[in-house]
């Protein structure tokens, strides 16, 4: 499980998260892997700079995919 610190200080099982947007949109995911940017991901040619605005634009709560939620 790969996780990540995002904006709002939330740890995010970014894996997780991932395979949610990956079913959803039945799309390619593609992450930049960008030492600037490491939440940077595109999906269908549009960037997603957070976590948090990428669970926004698939309507997900990214509380959802946060560590303490997944391990409970």
């Amino acid at each position: 499980m790969k996780t990540a610190n995002d904006q709002g200080g939330v740890n995010v099982d970014v894996d997780a998260l991932l395979a949610a947007i990956n079913e959803i949109s039945e799309s390619e995911v593609r992450r930049a892997d960008s030492p600037d940017e490491p939440a940077r991901v595109s999906i269908d040619g549009r960037d997603y700079h957070t976590w948090t605005e990428l669970a926004d634009a698939f309507e997900l709560d990214i509380r959802d995919f946060s560590a303490s939620e997944v391990n409970r």
